[in-house]
């Protein structure tokens, strides 16, 4: 009795051998438009999308077979039936309300839309596979996506590559803490902390979801942010693509601050395929995608020239899917990517010459099995992982020592480093429904161990800013002595439990608390609890009140432990600096082969942590209104997050503070060594959380979508960002500060710190298959921290700063950015299409300063190069560039 099954659903009268219905959202009754409807029955397998309505229909079925009907859509649980049988003649009309899955959370579906939370005060933006495909994008990173919420930054400029082109700041804190995730494991880099572990092409990832403020106690690790990566899987109907993105040379805009026009060519081929293995059962995906790029680099000082590096990089997935039977189902994911830069982020640009040139590589290889069942109202997954991967191997093309010139000129190093790391993670999530209440639960385990080689055999000397001066002798030289080979590890344990009670039917409240533990650090009570609550106003899910508070532990990166280990007191390697006149100072331009007697109890610099090594922690407040009307929806939140107990550096043997009231003044390195308490060592930079920091913003959101053909979105941030110091993991990080103070002195903005920012994207389908996309971002200057560029206060660190001028006291320009694209698609068959695409980036040619000349000058006026732009792909984003592609779509 197949039909019986269906009786309740079945509406209409008899016209045709048709079967039609409408998807909607279970308790909100909003359709859920690109739902994929399935009809399945011995050899044949017909499918199509829901539209803007929800509507979906077959026609022409042929009648007497027994059919399997399948709907899907993201965020929803699977509905089926099986037996079905239609009579010819017969018009079926089979409406559906989709319930939650129990592992996703509650949502409103606007028109389309990717979802946005209804029942929690969750602060994020998800990016779907048709903005990661559609919207241009400078250089196609997945990572990338990211910025297009208002609250992360690049910290470096958008024409940078290798880890620095994952540098994000979330709410103004230091990349360092902003957390990677992929298919739900973490994808952080423990010890860098630079960018994602493993790097995946845009092709093969699904969606990017970034998350800012008061996310569940199902995530941890940051206090910043998280952005967390979903690869594609196959389906039971067979799709690919092979795409070619070409950026021809001769018509890209000169780089910023550059007098010429440099060569600048980039080739990214790469294919896609997915289908089914055992029909109805399994499925695969695979993809593969190769970066070539020749680009060269503007050097403006002592003279005018180009250099040129090479960039070479490829991605790799494969991905499994098996239903094992109705309740159970495994997933199996490989991948690994590869890369080698002869100039990574132009390192020869700028000031600095080809002596410096490195050849830099870095590679990962990964595979995860995940286990999912589900059980009535409940499910499971349960997630195994593991990733071999070298962040960082780079060496100096030819070895020498470096002779800086501040403003001028940087030549020659002899650096060699490789870091290698291989770490297990197993983690499981149990989801289930109880009366009110929807609960999640689970925990994971990480275990690290990393091989590190270092090896510097040539020193660097440091002259006064800008150029030479006959008879002019450097203010200091510093080398590093001995190799450095290390091994270290960590264990990384958490638990959660996360309720969204349904307290009252238009009232949910969420309860949520984390454990953490990290094996490297002594604290053992990072206990994290989070409080929301969402209130539906109208019962109709159409104004939502939400607010938030939340407490967030950040990870403690392995860099930090690195260098203890590289520069304390037992380390295998040491680091001298010596000043002119002082026992063995070398003669210019050589380097030293030993440390002289002379010096080897009276010049070393150490690097120590304090006596607690704690995790800093991150407390968050929100308040946020989510308002839907008609085809728009507005959401506005105030946030509050203040960071504590963040590492900072201070010398324990500083020297005597030296007071400056005004330019020019200065002691000698010896007249302040003469006042250090311990004079067998100089600076001992010793690593300690007193460092904290503030953010509060003012988001407002703002998208509408009127159909498939067009949607747009536009998020806008008025935040203020302050910090005591920003922590990179250097001994001198935060320098100057005299580090002898209290810290409060160096109170200032953040590094990343854009008062206004603006962000909006949108995709708009025009007539004869032709699609138009864009993206804007517009933002305040960044602050500058002004410097003399000498060593004022006589403490060996050349980063004092002009008398009466605090830290990031000077702004930048403020930067503006439009990309566009414009695609045509044109049918090749029925099933095979050829897309054909125009990309221009910055198309107003505007000069977007990361990073200025901040030296100030050791006298009353600035120098005449002070806040102007520098050369170089990390310290401006790229000019007017162009890019086309034509991609095959299956």
């Amino acid at each position: 009795m197949p039909l019986t099954i269906l009786a309740f659903l079945f509406v209409g009268t008899v016209t045709a051998a048709t079967l039609e219905g409408v998807i909607t959202a279970a308790g909100t009754k909003q359709p859920i438009p690109s739902a994929v409807v399935t009809l399945d029955s011995t050899g044949q397998h017909l499918e199509t999308n829901a539209d803007d309505a929800g509507h979906w229909a077959f026609s022409g079925i042929p009648a007497s077979a027994q059919y399997t009907l399948t709907v899907r859509a993201t965020g929803f649980q699977t509905f089926t039936i099986v037996h079905l049988v239609v009579v010819e003649g017969q018009q079926l009309v089979l409406n559906r309300a989709l319930e939650l899955n129990p592992n996703s959370e509650s949502v409103t579906v606007l028109e389309g839309l990717v979802p946005v939370r209804t029942d929690a005060p969750e602060i994020a933006q998800t990016i779907d596979a048709k903005q990661l495909q559609e919207l241009p994008s400078n250089g196609r990173s997945a990572n990338r996506f990211a910025l297009l919420n208002p609250h992360v930054r690049n910290t470096a400029g958008l024409g940078s590559d290798g880890s620095s082109a994952s540098r994000l700041s979330i709410n103004g804190n230091s990349f360092r803490h902003t957390h990677y995730r992929l298919d739900g494991n973490s994808n952080y880099d423990p010890i860098y902390a630079n960018a994602p572990q493993q790097n995946i092409s845009v092709s093969a990832v699904q969606e990017v979801k970034v998350l800012t403020n008061q996310y569940s106690a199902e995530y941890g690790a940051s206090s910043a942010g998280i952005v967390a990566l979903t690869t594609k899987a196959g389906s039971d109907d067979f799709h690919g693509e092979a795409f070619a993105f070409v950026r021809p040379s001769g018509i890209q805009a000169a780089p910023p601050v550059s007098d010429r026009r440099v060569p600048n060519e980039r080739i990214q081929v790469g294919a896609s395929a997915g289908g089914p293995l055992i029909k109805g059962r399994s499925s695969f995906f695979v993809n593969f995608e190769r970066i070539a790029q020749d680009r060269g680099a503007f050097i403006q000082s002592p003279v005018a020239s180009t250099y040129i590096g090479s960039f070479n990089e490829w991605y790799a997935l494969a991905r499994i899917d098996h239903q094992i039977n109705q309740n159970h189902a495994v997933s199996l994911r490989l991948n690994g990517n590869y890369g080698q830069n002869t100039n990574a982020n132009d390192r020869v640009s700028g000031f600095t010459q080809p002596s410096a040139a490195q050849t830099s590589s870095n590679q990962a290889a990964g595979a995860q099995l995940s286990l999912r069942s589900s059980l009535g109202r409940s499910w499971n997954e349960f997630r195994a992982n593991y990733i071999d991967s070298i962040p960082n191997s780079s060496r100096a093309v030819n070895p020498q020592v470096s002779i800086v010139r501040s403003s001028y000129s940087t030549e020659g190093g002899s650096a060699y480093t490789w870091v290698r790391m291989q770490n297990v993670q197993l983690s499981d999530v149990l989801a289930f429904q109880s009366g009110r209440h929807n609960v999640k639960l689970g925990g994971d385990y990480i275990r690290l161990k990393a091989r590190d080689y270092s090896f510097t055999p040539f020193g660097e000397y440091r002259f006064a800013p800008g150029p030479p001066v006959p008879g002019q002798l450097p203010v200091q030289y510093t080398q590093t002595f001995g190799e450095g080979f290390l091994r270290y590890g960590q264990s990384l344990a958490s638990i959660f439990v996360q309720d969204d009670f349904h307290a009252l039917p238009r009232l949910t409240i969420n309860l949520g608390v984390r454990y953490e533990n990290q094996s490297i650090t002594t604290d053992r009570n990072n206990i994290a609890p989070r409080l929301g609550l969402a209130f539906d106003v109208t019962g109709k899910g159409s104004t939502i009140i939400r607010a938030g508070a939340g407490m967030f532990y950040d990870q403690y990166f392995l860099y930090i432990t690195r260098r203890f280990f590289l520069e304390g007191f037992h380390a295998p390697t040491a680091s001298y600096t010596f000043t002119p006149g002082q026992p063995g100072f070398p003669v210019f331009p050589n380097a030293l082969a030993a440390v002289p007697d002379s010096a080897q109890q009276s010049v070393r610099d150490v690097y120590l942590p304090g006596s607690k090594v704690l995790n800093p922690y991150n407390l968050q407040y929100s308040l946020g209104l989510q308002q839907t009307l008609g085809k728009w929806l507005l959401t506005a939140d105030g946030i509050h997050s203040h960071t504590l107990r963040q590492m900072r550096v201070r010398d324990a043997n500083a020297p005597a503070p030296f007071l400056r009231t005004g330019p020019g003044q200065s002691r000698s390195a010896a007249q302040a060594d003469a006042t250090r308490p311990d004079r067998t060592v100089r600076n001992i930079a010793m690593v300690e959380n007193s460092g904290s920091s503030l953010y509060d913003a003012f988001d407002v959101g703002v998208i509408r979508r009127l159909s498939k053909r067009f949607q747009w979105e536009g998020h806008y941030v008025l935040s203020s960002s302050s910090t005591y110091s920003m922590f990179f993991g250097e001994p001198n990080t935060g320098v100057p500060n005299d580090w002898s103070n209290t810290g409060t002195a160096e109170r200032g903005p953040s590094d990343f710190y854009q008062r206004h920012r603006f962000v909006t994207n949108g995709l708009l389908d025009l007539p004869f298959r032709i699609q138009l996309s864009a993206v804007g971002i517009f933002g305040s200057g960044l602050p500058v921290n002004p410097l003399t560029g000498v060593d004022n206060n006589g403490d060996t660190n050349l980063a004092d700063r002009p008398a009466g001028l605090g830290r990031n006291s000077f702004r930048g320009p403020a930067q503006a950015s439009v990309d566009v694209s414009l695609a045509k698609r044109v049918a090749i068959h029925e099933s095979l299409q050829v897309e054909m695409r125009a990309e221009a980036f910055n198309i107003a040619n505007s000069v977007n300063a990361v990073k200025v000349n901040n030296i100030y000058g050791n006298g009353v006026t600035p120098a005449t190069s002070f806040l102007r732009p520098i050369a170089g792909v990390q310290n401006s984003d790229p000019g007017r560039q162009f890019q086309f592609s034509v991609r095959l779509l299956l």
